[in-house]
Order: structure tokens, then sequence, then C-alpha cells
């Protein structure tokens, strides 16, 4: 499973007891011990901070006590020239594919040490080799450490480059390739060390063999290359060749996909080799099936007893088994801080399209290290962001916070170019989504307002474009006296389609932070510039109107729709330059605006006929005597009663034969009657308490029905006590009864009969006898005037 980088892990000062008395340690403060390398895995290795620099290292430490068990003192010396000669040769032959020296040897009595670039162990730490008769006090991460098929094949390329540079440049064998030699630092790149036995190459001819030192049992094992990884003509013919190191990389290979077991096991016997080396061909292909495809034929030549036969570190670094261009990109990472800025920015920009071939574990071993140096270069920042936005968004919240936002911080203030800068914003919306509420208000947002103050036309269109990811986190105060301003300023300045596309998306994400009076007089007008024939710019202004229909706090009255908005927009409906969704989004905004429209303008028409059918009913009421009235009250039928006019109208009315015919003259007598508003379905006639001895005149009970309209009650409910008729004359009735008060004035019939003395009348002719008294002295009254 992936292990955490170590690049970005705090080193816990823990001192070495071994080291504390070698001169290195005033250098480097020394961590926890992580794995060992060299011969018998003599070399511990140790975490270590450059105290000066604060610079992650490695310390390589040799406690020469662990030679105690050779009795010889002269083997024991042996062995520390051995180690010391080894660490001089790194420090001799710099190249990349080899071991980075950091500080040179330093030696006591009882130490050997050196530090080194940043180490995660050596290949035999992961593959477990010698753990039997060397265990290792290992950390777990190491021990559960698996390679993937692309770490295998760039480490094996790593290797074959680090022997061509030995064979070809420095014109050395290395005779001991095997997986204590090689070295994985914390970039999981793989390092040739290991140099404690080389050969200089024949000077006649580089491939030519040379004589050398087989295994023996007389030397100390530690002293000697490993037997399980050496070819067969230096054991059996005591001579070596670049073509030896290649046979040793046959075996290195198949140790990695046979669990760290050599196809040679020889125990440390020269007999044992010998019997092992017959089975070779069979062991081959026991495990042959357990190797890529492309790499199969290639391995049998590198293990074929005949050295001729062998490839050479070249030509097998171009088997189709390498041809990758992932492989490719990792292994240019490794040299890149060689490159001039234009190498570097050239590489960067095909990055990008590589990264997604390669193990995301890799992108923080191995790629961001590498970016991490370029981004405090402002020549090579803009190329080098696009890989690194790449790898921000796909990585998840805790990946980028934890290992890539702490050194893309300070990418945020620092001087940055045009294009870094417009490379920036334009991919705002990557960072935005894994950034912390804190760090954007901390370290996006004052690198916003700085852009916004920026005279750079791409830089103020690249902030206008960025500030629509942003803008949930601005504040109010801040967008209506910054952002508004400068926005309408670049969208009047720029005629450029992207430029006010840019300026109205900015607006329509920040719109609900503006006033009413901002709208009105900023935004509207921009809108009413925009260039509406473009589908570029059409579409934000179509979302920015439909948005502000939905609100009336915006300001967008009827008026306006109507005679601007809607004026310009519909001509645009017939453009060519629209897609299907662009015009459906267009028509139905413009639906949107005819139905705000009309019912604003149908509510309004309907207040308007409301408004004025009530100043005529007012005007009605007050001409026909009605002021009492409210003028808002609505009458839905009218409703008239009887009273005494009626009475002598409908008496008038009938036919002539009928005695109560008088009563017609009644009402030309009495204009300007007036009719009672309610309606009753039979007359209903309320009898006043009376007495027969009581006149017309206006006495107490005629005084209190002086304003009596009408009576509520039903005739038939009416019992009359008939008394024997008086005469009765005008003067009998009270003249003053009929015409005193005001003009207009109502009598009651029941007022009336009161007076006259209903009780007098007989049960059969009661009623047509009183109206025939009524009618004569009425007539007669009025005819003496």
């Amino acid at each position: 499973m992936p292990r955490e980088s170590p690049i970005f892990s705090k080193l816990k000062p823990v001192v070495a007891p071994p080291a504390e008395l070698n001169p290195i340690s005033q250098y480097y403060v020394i961590g926890k011990h992580v794995g060992s390398a060299g011969p018998e895995l003599v070399w511990r290795i140790y975490d270590a901070l450059k105290k000066s620099e604060k610079k992650e290292s490695s310390l390589f430490i040799f406690e020469k006590r662990v030679a105690d068990k050779i009795h010889k003192p002269k083997r024991k010396e042996t062995i520390t020239d051995i180690l010391r000669f080894s660490a001089r040769q790194l420090d001799r032959f710099k190249h990349p594919k080899l071991l980075t020296l950091f500080h040179p040897v330093e030696e006591t009595c009882d130490i050997l040490a050196f530090a080194t670039e940043p180490v995660f162990g050596s290949l035999a730490n992961v593959l477990g080799c010698l753990e039997d008769r060397l265990p290792q006090n290992l950390p777990p991460t190491i021990r559960e450490y698996d390679f993937m098929p692309i770490e295998i094949k760039y480490g094996l390329l790593q290797l074959t480059e680090g022997l061509s540079f030995l064979h070809y440049s420095c014109k050395l064998i290395h005779r001991n390739i095997c997986p204590q030699s090689v070295i994985i630092n914390k970039r999981g790149t793989w390092k040739l060390a290991g140099l404690e036995f080389t050969e200089r190459c024949d000077d006649t001819g580089t491939m030519n063999s040379v004589p050398c030192q087989p295994f023996t049992s007389k030397l100390p094992k530690m002293a000697q290359p490993d037997l399980d990884f050496t070819a067969p003509e230096v054991q059996m013919s005591s001579t070596c060749s670049p073509y030896s190191d290649m046979f040793s990389l046959g075996l290195l290979i198949c140790a990695i996909v046979n669990n760290g077991r050599s196809l040679i096991e020889a125990n440390l016997s020269s007999s044992t080799y010998s019997k092992q080396l017959d089975l070779l061909e069979q062991n081959l292909h026991e495990i042959l099936d357990r190797v890529p495809h492309h790499l199969q034929e290639p391995l049998q030549s590198l293990l074929n007893v005949d050295p001729r036969r062998r490839p050479n570190a070249q030509n097998f670094s171009m088997i189709k088994y390498f041809t990758d261009p992932s492989i490719h990109a990792l292994q240019y990472l490794d040299v890149i801080q060689m490159k001039d800025s234009t190498h570097k920015s050239h590489f960067y920009h095909s990055l990008k399209g590589a990264l997604p071939n390669i193990p995301r574990k890799l992108w923080y071993q191995h790629v961001l290290p590498s970016l991490q140096s370029e981004l405090q270069s402002p020549e090579v920042l803009a190329a080098a962001l696009q890989p690194l936005l790449f790898i921000v968004e796909e990585s998840t919240a805790d990946e980028y916070q934890t290992l890539i936002l702490p050194m893309f911080r300070s990418v945020f203030g620092m001087p940055k170019s045009v294009q870094a800068t417009v490379t920036l914003l334009e991919n705002l919306d990557i960072i935005m989504r894994k950034t912390p509420k804190a760090d954007i208000k901390a370290d996006v947002l004052p690198m916003m307002y700085t852009a916004f103050d920026s005279t750079t036309p791409q830089i103020q269109s690249a902030a206008l474009h960025a500030l629509a990811q942003v803008a949930d986190f601005l504040e109010e105060n801040a967008v209506r006296k910054m952002i508004l301003p400068r926005t309408k300023q670049v969208f009047d300045s720029h005629s450029g389609t992207k430029v006010q596309a840019n300026a109205l998306i900015c607006i329509e994400k920040v719109i609900d932070k503006l006033e009413k009076t901002d709208i009105l007089d900023e935004v509207l007008p921009m809108l009413n510039k925009a260039r509406l024939q473009d589908p570029t710019i059409l579409m934000p202004v179509v979302r920015i109107y439909k948005h502000m229909l939905g609100d009336k706090r915006y300001g967008l009255t009827v008026n306006h729709l109507a005679s601007k908005v809607m004026p310009a927009l519909i001509p645009v409906v017939v453009s060519p330059g629209l897609n299907l969704n662009q015009f459906n989004c267009l028509v139905e905004l413009l639906q949107e605006m005819l139905n705000y429209v009309s019912r604003s303008q149908k509510n309004k028409l309907k207040l308007e006929k409301l408004s004025m059918a009530s100043m005529e009913n007012h005007n009605i009421e007050q001409t026909t005597g009605y002021p009492h009235r409210p003028p808002c009250l609505r009458l839905e039928s009218r409703r008239t009663s009887i009273s005494m006019d009626d009475v002598i109208r409908q008496t008038c009315s009938s036919t002539s034969s009928s005695p109560d015919s008088n009563l017609l003259r009644v009402q030309a007598t009495l204009p300007g009657r007036r009719h009672s508003d309610n309606t009753i379905q039979p007359p209903r006639i309320l009898v006043a308490p009376s007495s027969p001895e009581n006149s017309l005149s206006r006495g107490p009970s005629a005084g209190n029905m002086q304003m009596r309209r009408h009576s509520s009650a039903n005739p038939q409910d009416i019992k009359f006590q008939f008394i024997a008729p008086k005469p009765i004359s005008p003067a009998s009735l009270g003249i003053d009864y009929f015409t005193s008060g005001r003009g207009g004035r109502r009598y009651s019939a029941t007022a009336l009969y009161n007076t006259v003395g209903g009780a007098g009348l007989s049960p059969a002719g009661s009623s047509t006898s009183l109206l025939k008294q009524l009618g004569s002295g009425v007539q007669q009254l009025f005819s003496s005037k």
C-alpha cells in the first residue's frame, strides 16, 4: 500500500548514540533508523536534518564494532577501507542515477558516517533479502511497501542508465549489482550505490574483460560482492567486464519478481554456486511467467552464460519494455534541475498529459518535489502550474491540505508573471473546491483584490472570471465599492467578447450583494449596452434578467421591461448564432416578461375600473338624496317599502268602482316623496298604542311616532278591536299633523290609524271605511286651502 511521503513529514530529532561523537553530528540532527545497505547490510541509514539549511537528509553510519568478531585486525581494517572507498567514489562520480552525496565521509575511531539525499531504504530492505541471516529492526512502512509495475519499470531503467554512466563515462565496472547496492530515495527513485568493489575497464576496449577477485571463503563476506548475484565468468575464470554487471542486473530482476530470492542461492559457498549455475535455465523458466511480456526475452539474453551474447547497458535501455511516456517523464524530472528555463517550461506543459498514466503515489513522491522547486522561479512558474493544478484537481481534500497547500501558499502572495497570474486565476475554481474557508480569506481573496488593481487587460479579464468562483466569500462592502466599479470599468473599456462576457458573469454572481440603487445606476445600463447578438454575452444577460424577475427588490419595473428590455431582446430570437438551448432560454425569458407585464397591467386596469365605478356610485347617491350612504357601499337590489304614500297610490290606481279610489289624489299633494330601501314582502303595519279618545293632534302618542317609517309586523298577526266609528273631520285630523316639520315628511299609516281611532271600525268594512274617510278628509283639507 502507498506510504505517506516523508518529504513533508516532520523529522523528530533523536540523537543516535553511535554517531554522537562523530564530527558529522555538528552539522546534522540525527533521527530514527529507517534502513540498511551495503555488503551484508553494514551501513545503517538514519533520517537527518541539516542544521544550517533545515534540509532533509539521510546519514549512512558504519559502526566498526560490527567487525569485532573478525579476529584478524588487518581484515577489520580492510572492511573499513572498502566502505570508506565506497563513500569517496560517490563523492567523486556524481550523476542523477547515482546516490547523491550531501556531506563527505567523516571518520572517528569507532564510526564512519556520511550524508546523502533523503533515503527511504534499500531495495534489500523492501524485498526482505538476507532477513533470515541478518534480521533488521526496520519500521513497518518499509516492510509493508509493495512496488507498483511502473515503479519497477522506472527503477530498472534508472539502474540501467546508471550502469551506462559507469561503463562508458567513468570506465568502471560495478561488480556488485544486488539489492543491497540499490537505494530508494524518498521520491521513489532507485539510485545506484555500493561502489565498494568497482574495477577499472580495460584501456584498450571498454567491453573487454579484466582480472578480478572471485568470491572466496578466505575473506570476510562483508569484504566481498554478494555471491548470489555474481556473474559466472567472475567466479569461474576470475575475469569481469561491463557484461558481468548486466548478468547481475538480470539476477536482480529475477529477485524482484521472486520475492527477493535470486535464481542462484549459493549460501556463501563456491561449490554450491557451481551447482546452482547449472540449474539457472530451469529456474528461469519457472518464474518467467511472472516477468512482464516485453521483458521476458531481454531477461533471457541478460542471463546468457556467454558474456558476448548479453546486451550492453545502452542497448538494454532501448528495449520496448521501457518505451513508456510516463517513464520518460519521470526520468526527465530527475535531471530537470540541470535544464534551462525554456526546456523546463516546455517539459512542464507536456507533463500534464503524462500525469494520468503515472500512479498517484508517484505524484506525491516524485512529481511534487520537482514542482516545488519551480514554484519559486517566476520564469517557470506559469508552466509548472499546469501539472500542479491537475494534481490539485485529482487529489482528495485531505491530500491537498496536507501535501500541496503548504507549498502552494507561497504562490498566492509572491510576484508572478502575467501568464502565471492568468493561469492561477482561470483555474481558481479547482483550488476553491479543496481550500479551507480560512485559507480562502487569508490567501486567495488578497490575491484576487490585487489582480483587480492590475491594469493588464489579461489579468483583469481573468480576475473577472475568477470572481465568480469566490463570490460567496466576498463581503458586500467590497463588492459595492471595489468589485462593481472595476467590473463596470472593464466592461466599458473593452469591447472584446470574452471580457464583456466575464464581466456580466461576474455581475450575475454578485448581484445578490448589491443594493437597488446599484442595480438601477450601474447594472441596468451595462445590460442595455451589452451586444446581445453574441450568444456568449446574451446568455449571462438572460440569466441576470431571469434572476431579477423573481424579486421586486431589484427594481425591474414594467415600464422598463416593456420599453427597453423586451424591444432589445425580441430581435435576438431570430439570430442565426443561437443554438436550440440558447433559443429556448431566451424565449422562456421573454414569455415570463410578457406574463409579468400582462399581470401588472390587468391588475392596474381592474383597480382603475373599480375606482371609476365607485366614483359614479358616489355621484348617483348624492343626486338621489342619499348623502349618508358610504361611497363604496354597493346594493345588489333596490328594496322599497310600503308607506302612507304607497297606500294612497295603490288605492288611487285601483278600479273606479273601488270605494278607496279617492286616495289617488294624495300623491299629487305630497311631492318629493322618498321610498325606503327596506323591502317587505307583504305590508306590515304595526299598530301604535292609542286611545279612542285621543285625536290626531300632536299628543304624547303622536309625538313618539313622528320619525317612525315602516312597520315590520305581519298584517296577519294584527288583531283589531273595532269600536263604532266617530265622524272624522279635517279639523279632527289635525292639520298640523300633515304640515308641520320638514318637507318630504314621512307619514305612517299606523299613526294615522291610531289617531282616527281604528277601534270604531266594524270588522267587515273596517279597511274600506277607514280609507274612504281618510280620502274624503284629505280632499276637503287641500280643497279648502
